[in-house]
């Protein structure tokens, strides 16, 4: 009995670790198909972790000052009014994040904008409720229709739709 609740602990950790990675797979982006979609999950992840080291940094700090000056210890509050310092310091850290941010976003951007070799070429053009599709260069060259899924008129953003208890009126 004892040796198979000591297994049972592990077993149970070990289901939930499973359960909760597949959980979080579902919900992540799909795999990069691209360089440039590479790059960019790169970059949401490189932004994503240092928002992260902020955050636990930030609070880190302010719960431990909460907690090392509260008035039951006897301290005073201290005055940084006019403080040239304390001023340079939360505007000069705030610049130096912002550039570690902007620097290789501005990079993946460029790269967006870079069309000279696409992979394939299609031209989209917007019907009154449909959508037309051709495809000019790449696979599928010489293809071209038109998309038949239709927006019930209830759900179109120019149409003002009421229902009554019987059927739906729209103008």
């Amino acid at each position: 009995m004892k040796g198979s609740k000591l297994l049972s602990i592990p077993a149970g950790l070990a289901g939930l670790a499973a359960a909760v990675n597949a959980h979080a797979l579902e919900w992540y982006f799909q795999a990069p198909g691209s360089q440039l979609a590479r790059e960019i999950d790169h970059l949401h992840q490189y932004v994503m972790w240092l928002i992260i080291v902020i955050f636990v940094v930030v609070f880190g700090f302010m719960f431990w000052a909460c907690y090392a000056h509260r008035k039951s210890k006897g301290h005073a509050a201290e005055q940084f009014h006019e403080n040239t310092t304390v001023e340079i310091l939360w505007t000069v850290i705030p610049a130096i994040i912002l550039i570690g941010i902007a620097w290789p976003v501005t990079k993946v951007v460029i790269a967006q904008k870079d069309t000279s070799a696409p992979d394939i070429t299609v031209k989209v053009t917007g019907y009154q409720w449909k959508w037309g599709y051709d495809y000019i260069k790449g696979e599928g060259e010489g293809i071209s229709f038109v998309s038949m899924l239709t927006t019930p008129r209830r759900r179109r953003a120019s149409t003002i739709c009421s229902r009554s208890t019987t059927r739906w009126w729209c103008r």
